[in-house]
């Protein structure tokens, strides 16, 4: 449960500079870090998978990876990187919707930590695999609360349920969260 939570810190951390980022600097800015970062934890989690250890992606990796992931260091926060990527790209510049865009992103970062942190904490009826009612319903209220700031109450509430049900579909939620909701944002605003 320790290695969970602090996963979700990281996620939570990370995840609110990149969407300051884009806030402040533009979409196109963060689309272009995001895929500098990209770049350089596929090549650093290349290294380490041949057996060179880099000081602190090493460790960070180690420090927060899930033991089914050993096989790619670092695949959580790839996928992360490469959902914000696809959220940026898609919502943000071809789109031209970085309301939406900013949206996707909030609804994964925040509305996935929360799911989770909810559900370890407070999660005793299981809903789809060890996703539990609490911890959806945790995602959900945190996803709205943010999106609310961006949106009115109505789609920001259709954004977070969206969202907090494609964290239930059988991929990985770092891709089906932002953009199921960044899709429904989109598409409402």
């Amino acid at each position: 449960m320790k290695k969970e939570l602090r996963r979700q810190f990281i996620h939570y951390c990370f995840g609110s500079a990149f969407i300051a980022l884009a806030a402040l600097g533009g979409v196109q800015l963060a689309l272009e870090i995001l895929l500098l970062v990209f770049a350089l934890g596929l090549l650093f989690s290349f290294l380490i998978k041949k057996g060179i250890k880099i000081p602190l992606f090493f460790q960070v990796a180690k420090m927060v990876e899930r033991d089914y992931e050993k096989h790619l260091p670092g695949k959580g926060a790839l996928l992360f990187f490469l959902s914000a990527i696809i959220a940026l790209g898609v919502f943000g510049v071809l789109l031209q919707k970085p309301l939406a865009a900013l949206g996707a992103l909030c609804a994964v970062v925040y509305g996935d930590s929360a799911s989770t942190m909810a559900g370890l904490r407070f999660g005793k009826h299981r809903l789809v695999g060890k996703r539990t009612w609490e911890g959806t319903l945790g995602g959900l209220a945190a996803a709205f609360f943010f999106l609310q700031f961006l949106f009115p109450m109505h789609i920001a509430l259709i954004a977070a349920t969206v969202g907090m049900i494609a964290e239930l579909l059988p991929w990985d939620d770092n891709f089906t969260i932002p953009l199921a909701a960044g899709a429904a944002l989109a598409l409402l605003s």
